[in-house]
């Protein structure tokens, strides 16, 4: 009876202090709007009490005028961000301190990244706008600091549920003993048996009986701490093992079975990355966030939705897999044309020229 309350009390214990713990964190320190008529935009303070990787952006309401290449009030207009972050003091007298800005995120490719690891603390926002930014004051713009709280919720939900099972064990460990002793007044349990006044007696001395374990009793602990173990592997599986999967989802087939004559296109939709971030759809070059709208607008013309992606050698990895995605991203499907298959192909049109 001891250990179940023990179970018990550690279930419930482990079971409400994670629950407090997760509703008071701040995942989402910051959701403030803002109006774009004035050039800077400064933020209330915001309190933050992880540490953890935040992002930082100026959010607008979905519009369809973001597809449109030719229009000039979009999520364009502020989409190369300037802001800054400051780590404000315990007192409001105490002056502010320079934490980060976007400048100092930009990689030398000049692409921004709004990801910012900070500690415990609170903090303030600048950002400034762009002149042409007051267009986008009917989507109600707002600053934004977050954060992704799915892994700290699945971490609680598996404690908890493993808690739940403690918390019953306990429960049957607490109940037994006590249905045990008001069925038994005198604290024994009765021995059941067919001739009571029969003195059992061993009719070989020889060997000797060891006794009994009780049938009435919990399983052995290995046979209970065997199920929990696949109670746990099964909850894995269905709840956490297909967030896992990661990458661009690909399929190996023969080349032989490319043949860009069916294509009833005369002119074919191909993607070519070279170094230093360039990027050409059907020899335009375009910018890197530009490729999106462009690959769409080509593909509205098109009953065939495919396209021919080619790298050169010296591109860096995280281009091509961007180029990659976008274009799933779009709906269409990928063709890679690789350095191998390229030669391949080279081979085959010197060959079929030598043919008289």
């Amino acid at each position: 009876m001891r250990l179940g309350l023990c179970f018990l009390f550690f279930a419930l214990a482990v079971y409400i202090s994670t629950t407090h713990w997760l509703n008071s964190r701040i995942f989402i320190p910051l959701d403030y709007p803002v109006s774009l008529d004035a050039r800077q935009l400064k933020s209330p303070p915001f309190q933050i009490n992880l540490r953890e990787t935040y992002f930082v952006s100026l959010d607008l309401d979905y519009s369809v005028d973001d597809w449109d290449d030719h229009n000039r009030c979009n999520y364009k207009n502020i989409l190369y961000p300037q802001w800054r972050l400051y780590k404000l003091g315990s007192h409001s007298a105490q002056p502010r301190k320079f934490c980060i800005s976007s400048e100092q995120l930009r990689d030398g490719q000049g692409a921004f990244c709004n990801a910012v690891l900070v500690s415990p603390g609170r903090y303030q926002l600048e950002w400034d706008t762009p002149v042409v930014a007051p267009c986008l004051n009917p989507r109600h713009p707002r600053l934004s600091v977050s954060t992704d709280s799915s892994s700290y919720s699945d971490a609680v939900a598996l404690i908890q549920l493993f808690c739940v099972f403690l918390g019953g064990t306990g429960l049957v460990l607490t109940v037994l003993p006590g249905t045990d002793a008001t069925r038994h007044p005198s604290g024994c349990a009765a021995v059941t048996r067919m001739f009571p006044e029969l003195v059992l007696r061993n009719v070989i001395p020889l060997l000797k009986h060891s006794p009994l374990l009780p049938i009435h009793g919990l399983p052995h602990w290995g046979l209970f701490s065997g199920g929990l173990l696949w109670i746990l592997i099964f909850t894995f599986m269905i709840f956490l093992a297909p967030r896992m999967s990661h990458g661009l989802l690909m399929t190996l087939r023969s080349h032989d079975g490319i043949v860009s004559g069916t294509s009833p296109w005369q002119e074919t939709l191909a993607v070519y990355v070279r170094p230093n971030g360039r990027f050409f759809v059907n020899d335009e070059e375009v910018e890197r966030s530009s490729l999106r709208p462009k690959l769409l607008k080509y593909l509205s013309r098109r009953v065939e939705w495919t396209v021919y992606f080619e790298g050169d050698p010296d591109t860096l990895y995280m281009d091509d897999v961007y180029a990659i995605d976008t274009i799933q991203d779009c709906g269409a499907k990928v063709i890679w044309i690789t350095p191998k298959l390229r030669e391949e192909w080279q081979h085959k049109e010197k060959s079929a020229q030598r043919i008289p």
